[in-house]
């Protein structure tokens, strides 16, 4: 398809699909309405495979089609997208076929590489095309979630190597983390915290600290002024012949929108749809993770940064390797749980009381729960003093995460007693 049939102003249908089975169509109405409706061959396989655990009606099966939203797209695909700096930077790279702040015309522009195994493209016949719009050339066409400067890429083998952009109908395998100059040494810190959470025992993808100076051809509009090494981690939604693998995060089951990421649920509910819809040991697993969260400071594991998977035919959710962990009590000396843990985001306040409350929400044996905060404790203090990738992160950095570890210690060996 041509560069100007493909405009996405021009565009009023999208056909959804997941790898290459269509689900669905996105329909944009005048006065800039968005409906969301599933195919009949979708509807007629029982919902399979897994879109979203948004849409399955508790008695099997999906929902009804949801209601069409003004101006925004349906949460799930709002989820999609990218935030903030990050979504400016891809508005400002797709200048003058995406309007700003326009959902349905970005998803359109960024629809062929998009987290998980979602896709969408134009549906046929539907195209009107605008008149004097010159050719183009290819854009990177790419979305992450999030609002930090961060890249997917495509790391090149053989002679030269480098790290580029992909373009057009690429893929990257790869997500570069750019630094950051509001927060020194952010890399560095969540590669040491990535490192700590598979020397604990948590699944982990691959992860390196590269120089800025590898990425080649990167538009200004996603430059950063800071200096600093770039985290590359391996993309656990991409398989090793790049076919896609489908994820989505906790907003997108909950059907909760990207702004409403830090209130629109709490840990306890994350527990008891993990202990649902997956199995109960992958609601301890996730008891082990928000302990580490408690005890190295971190501050930041919204809605977004929990997911699932669907690996193999789709039809049967994993709780999603760890990602996007990292300590912001270095940079955010008063943070606290991005979420309620049973009423209670303040770290000091996460003693066993707290985690008893957690578990009666979560649905959750309560003995089970405690035992998994204890032997996340004991296992950081085993392996983080000695941890090689300390070294990497700046001193006044490390000081401060080690002072946070050492308070927290023993708050949370409270639920050993």
């Amino acid at each position: 398809m041509s560069e100007v049939a493909s405009d996405p102003r021009s565009i009023s249908s999208l056909d959804v699909l997941l790898n290459d089975v269509k689900v669905g169509k996105i329909v944009r109405t005048p006065g800039d309405f968005n409906a969301f409706s599933f195919e009949d061959s979708y509807r007629a396989t029982g919902g399979f495979p897994v879109l979203s655990l948004s849409f399955r009606a508790t008695t099997g099966g999906l929902r009804k089609d949801p209601k069409p939203v003004a101006r925004a797209l349906p949460a799930f695909f709002a989820n999609l997208l990218p935030e903030d700096k990050l979504r400016e930077a891809m508005e400002r790279h797709h200048a003058g076929s995406v309007r700003a702040g326009n959902d349905f015309d970005l998803l359109v522009a960024l629809g062929s590489d998009l987290p998980g195994a979602v896709r969408v493209v134009p549906s046929d016949r539907t195209i009107s095309r605008l008149d004097n719009l010159p050719a183009t050339k290819p854009k990177a066409r790419f979305s992450l979630a999030g609002v930090q400067m961060k890249l997917s890429v495509i790391k090149n083998t053989g002679k030269g190597g480098g790290l580029t952009l992909p373009i057009g109908d690429e893929q990257g395998a790869y997500i570069a983390k750019f630094p950051s100059t509001s927060f020194p040494g952010v890399s560095e810190n969540e590669y040491a915290n990535l490192a700590l959470a598979e020397a604990i025992g948590m699944e982990v993808p691959e992860r390196e600290l590269v120089e800025q100076s590898e990425f080649e051809g990167i538009p200004k509009e996603f430059e950063t002024l800071s200096d600093g090494k770039v985290l590359l981690v391996k993309r656990f939604d991409r398989g090793a012949s790049g076919q896609r693998i489908h994820i989505e995060d906790f907003a997108q089951v909950f059907g909760i929108y990207p702004s409403r990421k830090y209130e629109g649920a709490a840990y306890p509910d994350i527990a008891a749809a993990l202990n649902v819809a997956v199995s109960s040991d992958a609601a301890l697993e996730f008891v082990r993770r928000l302990a580490l969260a408690a005890i190295t400071g971190n501050g930041d594991m919204h809605l977004k940064n929990w997911s699932l998977i669907y690996r193999g035919a789709g039809n049967k959710p994993e709780f999603a390797p760890v990602y996007d962990v990292l300590s912001t009590i270095p940079y955010i000396p008063a943070d606290a749980m991005a979420l309620s843990l049973a009423g209670e985001r303040p770290f000091k306040a996460l003693n066993a009381q707290r985690w008893k409350a957690f578990a009666n929400r979560a649905r959750l044996p309560e003995a089970a729960v405690l035992k998994a905060v204890v032997d996340t404790v004991e296992r950081v203090n085993e392996v983080w003093w000695s941890l090689p990738e300390r070294s990497v992160a700046p001193a006044k950095i490390l000081e401060r995460i080690d002072m946070h570890v050492r308070l927290m210690t023993p708050i949370l060996g409270t639920c050993a007693e």
